[in-house]
């Protein structure tokens, strides 16, 4: 989950929407049929985002699938091997910043928008051009992306 949020950038309902065969292992790519304005993208994913991604399709998800009598395409599933809402992710994402028992990551109270926020001020900080974000985020405009060049400065 964490990959796909943060190592991709994705907003909560591109991740909710995914598909299996969104995940283009052999080119390194998610392709996000359902952003924002119905628009689609592709967004690159690193290697080692990649053999976790994997490892889940092949691991932890095929695992639940055979745990339930359902056969959905869907890339998150729950315990029912059904679809996981957007809501149902954000309930992760909780449920795994307060397993973790750090306090100060407790305090920062992360959402899986926050992770997308996290993943451009972090290209941005290592010199990545504002328009290469704007593409990996699918901003139509350049303005909606500059925003992380005032959290830049402020730093």
């Amino acid at each position: 989950m964490l990959c796909i949020y943060y190592g991709c950038g994705l907003r909560k309902s591109e991740g909710a929407n995914l598909v299996v065969s969104d995940i283009l292992t052999e080119r390194k790519l998610i392709h996000v049929r359902k952003g924002k304005g119905n628009k689609e993208r592709y967004v690159p994913v690193t290697a080692n985002n990649l053999n976790h991604i994997t490892e889940y399709l092949y691991d932890g998800r095929n695992q639940l699938l055979s745990r339930s009598e359902s056969n959905t395409d869907s890339f998150f599933i729950n315990q029912y091997g059904t679809s996981c809402s957007d809501q149902a992710l954000s309930a992760r994402l909780d449920r795994l910043v307060k397993n973790s028992h750090n306090s100060s990551l407790q305090n920062k109270k992360p959402s899986l928008h926050s992770l997308r926020h996290s993943i451009a001020t972090h290209l941005l900080q290592q010199g990545m051009e504002i328009e290469m974000i704007q593409k990996f985020l699918g901003h139509a405009s350049l303005e909606s992306t500059q925003i992380y060049t005032h959290i830049i400065n402020e730093l």
